[in-house]
């Protein structure tokens, strides 16, 4: 072949594969113009605004109910800017695609005798179709899992003082009002049908209770939403007072300790966790097991099922690192372990279940609140996954409404 035959045929083929790489990437263009009119069209209507601000007080939620409720969403109004803060009203109905329902509301005054009081009063109503139950104490098997169905309905309220910015000392009171009835998963068993009112006290008998209790809270933390630094201190006593079978009655004693240790900077963290539930009857008297400790899940021992112990009492310990990968996003490494027991003399180190895993964290770069959670965590019984939408380091209860409410996840 000549040179300049040569030279056609490689013009030729230039233009070939111009002509290849112009088709090719010519039905691109629309799918582009496409995604950014969708991005601009989101900005201009202000979506993204909307379900981070609300509209009128209305706010979407996500999540929110019980651990192995399924995928929960819901609509929350809340007026927290009225009388320039000093009163609160709230109100939100939630529910999930296996049916957990939650419908629950309150009114506030955060801000009583210049900030150094408070006063709230609230009202919740659940319906959980599908609790897990594996029968009672440590020695629970898996095998054993059955599902019972919860309703309950509280009017409480609380009230307190602060005397320091930091420390609240506080009271509440209630009635609660509860139902127990048989589980509706087709996949396992209901729970009324294997264990007996023995095995599980309060499966055959409707309680309702007259409840109060004391609490101080001492919050040290640099930032109440996305903490770095500092600690978090709380301890609260209750007392159930049966007022249906009188046979229910008991005393419960919670305290939390949280500790979060930066080092080399705040980008890199290591957070410690201690929490205990101890529970005292009174004499001729049990605590009903819908009342019980448990353990298992997203918020404390992540390698179990939800739920998959209960007793009278319980440990859980918790460390987390936690370093920046992007911001408002981290990565985790974790470890729990913990145990239920039967009496309050069994709270110890021995005996402990373990769990280990790791994770992602999604939070606001602003206030650094956490938005979503992702965690893959192993066992003894296996690896679980869990993709939720609270921390499992949220503040303890204080308030009976929204403000330092107890995680989502458990049964309180």
């Amino acid at each position: 072949m000549s040179c300049a035959a040569a030279q056609q045929a490689d013009s030729r083929a230039e233009q070939l594969q111009q002509q290849r790489a112009a088709t090719s990437a010519a039905p691109i263009k629309p799918d582009t113009d496409v995604v950014e009119q969708t991005i601009k069209w989101v900005n201009d209507h202000g979506i993204l605004t909307l379900f981070s601000r609300g509209w009128r007080g209305f706010v979407p939620t996500l999540g929110g109910l019980v651990n192995g409720s399924g995928f929960a969403s819901g609509l929350e109004f809340l007026r927290a800017d009225l009388r320039d803060g000093n009163f609160v009203i709230r109100s939100s109905a939630r529910i999930s695609t296996k049916l957990y329902q939650l419908y629950d509301a309150e009114l506030g005054l955060p801000r009583l005798v210049k900030d150094r009081a408070y006063l709230d009063t609230y009202f919740r109503q659940r319906n959980y179709p599908q609790i897990e139950y594996y029968g009672p104490g440590p020695s629970s098997v898996k095998t054993g899992r059955s599902d019972y169905r919860l309703e309950d309905t509280t009017y409480d309220f609380s009230a307190g003082v602060k005397p320091h910015p930091r420390l609240r000392l506080g009271v509440t009171g209630g009635y609660l009002q509860m139902n127990v009835g048989p589980g509706t998963s087709r996949e396992f068993i209901s729970s009324d049908r294997i264990y007996t009112p023995r095995q599980a006290p309060g499966i055959d008998v409707q309680s309702d209770f007259l409840r109060g209790g004391v609490l101080a809270y001492l919050d040290l933390r640099d930032n109440p939403y996305g903490p770095r630094a500092g600690g978090l201190y709380y301890a609260r006593f209750d007392y159930y007072d049966d007022r249906s079978v009188e046979k229910f009655s008991f005393r419960r004693l919670t305290a939390e300790v949280q500790q979060f240790i930066p080092l080399f900077n705040k980008k890199r963290v290591f957070v410690a966790r201690a929490k205990t539930t101890l529970s005292y009857p009174g004499p001729r008297q049990v605590v009903p097991f819908y009342l019980q400790p448990s353990l298992g899940a997203a918020d404390d021992l992540r390698g179990f099922r939800p739920f998959r112990f209960y007793d009278n009492n319980n440990l859980i310990l918790t460390g987390e690192w936690r370093w920046e990968i992007l911001s408002g996003v981290e990565g985790a490494l974790f470890v729990d372990a913990g145990k239920v027991f039967p009496q309050p003399n069994g709270l110890n180190f021995a005996r402990l279940e373990k769990s280990y895993g790791g994770g992602l964290r999604f939070r606001t770069p602003t206030t650094g609140a956490m938005v979503m959670r992702l965690d893959v965590a192993a066992s003894r019984e296996g690896v679980q996954f869990w993709f939720v939408f609270n921390d499992v380091f949220a503040a303890p209860q204080v308030r009976t409404g929204r403000e330092l409410s107890p995680p989502p996840g458990r049964l309180p």
